[in-house]
């Protein structure tokens, strides 16, 4: 009896340690979602009052999407894809229409600089979008269809360089952030109010999103207030992913083709070359060579090491602008739905068709 007793006591003791744990895990879980809730309210309520609906005519269809101060004296960044060849474009601010200058928009990239007539805008600063990280969160803002400003968060699910077939400039930041019409050139956010990216593109049927770094976007609208328009930087060089020529394989980045009449051509480089550097960034992938090629400056010599029959190598390459004909991504827009798997890009004016993207394969070797 006093055994049954005592294991009845034991098991007693066990179920009530048991549900205690339990109420503490869903307490610990209720404590997580909250603290994320808080996070980007506060967020949300810090940044809206930066955040536009932007409008244009699109040329045969009007074309709806967000954008958002980056200083006081009225200049915005929103997405190519909402402005693209349009004559007209105004935003919604402070609920007034407000046409809007346009001060450059790059296809390449997929920026467009804005400025309106009116001062002491709020803004969102630039953020180091550098120190983005896999699973790092963050939050996204913008206007939806014809819904008010709404916001969603997400984490950081990766760091691409192309989707499908669709080649970036440079490195874009893939986020499991919902995106909907409306929505693309929005800010994504990090848990301090900066923007670390500008939404260019939703995937997977709206659920997933990739932002242009805001490192990226910073240096075209330097370039923009410059020149009056981005200057891409060229060497005239082609790379493909390959085997290394060591002793013991692994891949590499190769040298494939050296174009003529370009400062590669003269540069020394031989085609089979694998690239170690540019600059001081090592290279592992094509991805940092396209990276290098988007962050150099025109007129800039920059040195290229590479592994030539078992011995580095060290060559400058003097960056000249980029042929208009050489654009890495070609937007052509169609009138018919395409089926290469990509999705809408989501910034038709709500109500109207959406038109999708349809881009053509493009070789890696036509990134430098």
């Amino acid at each position: 009896m006093r055994r049954l007793l005592h294991s009845k006591h034991r098991y007693g003791c066990f179920c009530a340690c048991l549900i205690i744990f339990l109420s503490a895990a869903a307490d610990s879980r209720s404590g997580v979602i909250d603290s994320i809730s808080g996070e980007v309210q506060q967020v949300f309520e810090k940044a809206a009052p930066a955040i536009v609906k932007v409008r244009s005519t699109g040329g045969y269809r009007p074309l709806a999407g967000t954008g958002f101060f980056i200083d006081s004296e009225g200049a915005l960044l929103t997405s190519y894809e909402v402005v693209r060849d349009s004559p007209e474009v105004w935003i919604e601010y402070k609920a007034q229409k407000l046409q809007a200058k346009i001060l450059g928009r790059d296809q390449r990239s997929g920026v467009a600089l804005l400025k309106v007539d009116e001062h002491s805008t709020p803004y969102l600063p630039f953020g180091n979008s550098d120190a983005v990280r896999m699973a790092s969160g963050v939050i996204g803002i913008a206007y939806p269809y014809n819904l008010p400003l709404t916001p969603s968060f997400g984490w950081v699910k990766g760091f691409d360089v192309r989707y499908l077939n669709r080649f970036f400039a440079t490195t874009h930041i893939r986020a499991s952030v919902d995106v909907s019409p409306g929505e693309i050139g929005g800010p994504l956010l990090n848990d301090k109010g900066e923007v670390v990216a500008m939404l260019v593109l939703a995937i997977q049927d709206g659920k997933e999103c990739y932002g242009l770094p805001i490192k990226a976007a910073g240096r075209i609208v330097a370039d923009i207030k410059t020149y009056g328009y981005a200057k891409h930087g060229w060497v005239g060089v082609g790379v493909i992913e390959g085997q290394s020529s060591d002793a013991e394989p692994a891949q590499a980045v190769l040298v494939d083709s050296l174009y003529d009449n370009t400062p590669a051509s003269t540069s020394g480089l031989k085609k089979g070359d694998q690239v170690l550097s540019i600059g001081k960034h090592p290279v592992s992938d094509p991805r940092d060579i396209l990276d290098a090629a988007f962050y150099s400056r025109i007129g800039e010599s920059v040195p290229v090491k590479v592994l030539r029959n078992g011995k580095e190598r060290l060559f400058a390459i003097k960056v000249v602008e980029r042929p208009s004909s050489s654009n890495v991504v070609d937007r052509k827009i169609l009138e018919d739905p395409s089926s290469d798997g990509l999705t809408l890009p989501f910034v038709t004016e709500p109500g109207k068709q959406a038109v999708p993207n349809q881009v053509q394969p493009v070789r890696v070797n036509a990134h430098n």
